[in-house]
């Protein structure tokens, strides 16, 4: 007895040392599999954060070069305002010109009426002072008559108030045309200070116009510069996209093999009555197939509710893969083998805060396989506590509430 004994003990020893190397294999090759996801999951963020940070700058470029459109558009409508108006005042200033020189010339030529009429003025009394050797009063001293002597008085009274008339006529005329030419000299000046002042306008508007322009052609530089940045980070982001999705793909599948070790051929599910995976639930907060902050369509449905919540398996089966696996977190993998329909169902549980089952594990419908939580990567539930549910069909995700009731 005790031999047989020696003997079992020593050939359950044997198995063991067998299993144990192919165990540590697999698990060695998860986790290789799970750096290589985490190694091109990081590098396809860092990339689509460039870009993002490059398309951001693109489109602050793009603002900018809008402002200074705008700002090119209207200083060119001003300068078009200013040069329509320093046309008016150039017109206006030869107007005003013209009036000045007339003013003058007819101020010239009154001028040269009054100096003539006053040169005939003091001539006739020259004349009359000279007539007979007497002048006036000699011309009334030979007057032969009383009549005569008063025609004579009155000629030279008609004659003096004539010349006086003449000349305060002329006075006034002269001194109206002086206002006038004044005015004409101040309007002329005023129309040149207008037309100053709209060459000084158009001047500073037209280096506005130029540093405008150099603005531009600088922004439209760094904009042609950006789009090319833009293209050449695209083609990494996405090579960096895909070499992550490649790396999910191939950790996928290798869980999904690993999986297959744990799925008997007489496990088949009567029917397709799945049940809800929790209780209860605040909201969906991801549907499934919407895009994650770097474009990935979401590959389940996140259910948003508190830490702890109790998760239940929606169907009955076997427990394929229990543990943490990089962005799921903590998280459970249900086997449901075939189902009446004929296809196969698998469905998995993630970023749990606690499993409660194990690896190999037969759990029934509604049987508690963990409790929600936020380990892992929830950017798409925004650091919320919650549980992302995915479920299989014949090895591809399909959407959970396709079959899962809310």
């Amino acid at each position: 007895m005790f031999s047989v004994k020696r003997c079992s003990a020593a050939l359950a020893a044997f198995l063991f040392a067998l299993l144990l190397p192919a165990s540590v294999c697999a698990e060695n090759r998860k986790q290789a599999l799970t750096d290589q996801q985490i190694q091109a999951q990081q590098a396809y963020e860092d990339a689509q954060k460039e870009l993002n940070e490059i398309q951001s700058q693109q489109q602050e470029t793009e603002s900018q070069i809008g402002q200074l459109e705008g700002q090119a558009a209207q200083v060119a409508g001003q300068l078009q305002n200013v040069y329509v108006s320093l046309q008016d005042a150039e017109r206006e200033m030869l107007v005003q010109q013209a009036a000045a020189d007339q003013a003058a010339q007819a101020l010239a030529e009154k001028q040269a009426e009054y100096d003539a009429c006053f040169t005939r003025s003091q001539e006739q009394m020259r004349a009359m002072q000279m007539l007979d050797g007497g002048g006036a009063i000699g011309l009334l001293s030979q007057a032969k008559s009383l009549y005569q002597l008063l025609t004579f008085a009155d000629v030279l009274q008609q004659i003096s108030s004539k010349n006086s008339e003449i000349l305060t006529v002329l006075t006034e005329q002269a001194q109206a045309l002086s206002e006038a030419k004044q005015k004409a000299e101040t309007a002329r000046q005023q129309a040149e200070a207008a037309k100053a002042a709209l060459d000084a306008q158009q001047a500073q508007l037209s280096g506005m116009q130029a540093e405008l322009e150099t603005a531009l052609q600088q922004a439209n530089e760094t904009l042609s510069a950006q789009e090319s940045a833009a293209q050449a980070q695209t083609v990494v982001t996405e090579a960096a996209k895909k070499a992550y999705e490649d790396a999910t793909a191939a950790l996928d599948a290798y869980v999904r093999a690993q999986s297959d070790r744990y799925t008997t051929a007489d496990l088949v599910l009567t029917s397709l009555d799945f049940r809800c995976p929790l209780d209860s639930y605040s909201s969906i907060t991801t549907q499934f197939g919407e895009a994650d902050p770097w474009g990935i369509p979401h590959r389940g449905t996140d259910f948003a509710a508190p830490n702890g919540t109790p998760i239940y398996a929606i169907a009955d089966g076997i427990i394929s893969a229990a543990g943490p696996v990089n962005s799921y977190g903590n998280c459970v993998q249900v086997s449901h083998g075939t189902a009446s329909d004929g296809n196969r169902y698998d469905s998995l549980y993630a970023h749990m805060s606690r499993i409660a089952v194990n690896q190999g594990q037969t759990v029934q419908k509604g049987e508690v396989i963990g409790y929600v939580g936020n380990t892992g990567n929830v950017y798409g539930a925004n650091g919320g506590y919650h549980l992302h549910l995915e479920l299989r069909v014949n090895g591809s995700r399909v959407n959970p509430l396709a079959y899962v009731p809310r």
